[in-house]
């Protein structure tokens, strides 16, 4: 029985323990990104709030991406970590781990690993005094630093990176197009978007093709969004990290289900 494969929209050469765990198996895991995260179209307002950092209560990082471009960003400013007494917030337990693993020490890990959660889990310990800086793509709606400004709190946003299609993501849909996957695990939201947006003519295709797949969504955001886009989730990871990505993936094509579908 030949093998069934399936997208990760994740950077090449990431989760090498996803694609071990299914070597031998009869689903074969291919990483390849629809999107890629590259500087910001205007780079001023986050240039501005990683100066003036000693001026903030608390910063919030709501992706691993973030950490990576923060991390650069301080780099480039020759600044050796964060400023004494600066308390910081994750998304979620991977971006709490990429924040650890950097030498930062995280003080709030949102219990539920999306924008709602965060808000719920800090909203309780901000004061009005407090000024907060959130870290976050270019041009993504500001609903986290909506919610946390009706604590009466100052909150700004550090755009520090965007996202767009990758290269590849033309191709990549083509192949789709012409039944290379079983099915596809969505890491993030934009990845569909922008996906969609690279097949350009071939987006009606791209659509009914994965509409006839096996869909995974990492998380809770990305599923209602692919739910709102007409391609509901067969599976929904637990935590946003490779094993439960494939426990997902397992789950999504072991089991029947509603929408679609390879059986």
């Amino acid at each position: 029985m030949s093998a069934r494969r399936i997208l990760v929209t994740r950077p090449a050469g990431a989760w090498p323990g996803l694609v071990q765990h299914f070597a031998g198996s009869e689903i074969a895991i291919e990483i390849a990104p629809t999107t890629v995260q590259i500087e910001p179209a205007d780079p001023v307002p986050g240039d501005r709030a990683i100066r003036h950092l000693e001026g903030y209560t608390w910063l919030v990082v709501t992706s691993g991406q973030g950490v990576k471009a923060l991390t650069l960003r301080l780099a480039a400013r020759d600044r050796q970590g964060l400023p004494q007494g600066l308390r910081v917030a994750a998304i979620g337990p991977a971006t709490a781990r990429a924040l650890e693993g950097t030498g930062v020490a995280v003080d709030l890990i949102a219990a539920e690993s999306r924008s709602e959660g965060l808000a719920a889990a800090l909203r309780p310990k901000l004061r009005s005094s407090d000024r907060v800086l959130i870290v976050r793509p270019e041009g993504a709606p500001g609903l986290l630093a909506a919610a946390l400004r009706a604590t009466g709190a100052s909150v700004d946003e550090a755009p520090l990176y965007r996202t767009i299609a990758a290269g590849g993501a033309a191709a990549l849909a083509e192949r789709a197009i012409r039944g290379a996957f079983a099915g596809v695990a969505f890491t993030a939201p934009s990845c569909l978007d922008l996906w969609l947006a690279a097949s350009g003519p071939r987006a009606a295709d791209l659509t009914a093709t994965l509409w006839n797949l096996r869909r995974v969504a990492i998380g809770r955001t990305t599923a209602a969004h692919l739910g709102d886009r007409g391609l509901p989730a067969h599976a929904v990871a637990d935590a946003p990290d490779e094993i439960a990505v494939g426990e997902a993936i397992a789950r999504a094509l072991l089991t029947s289900g509603p929408f679609g579908g390879i059986d």
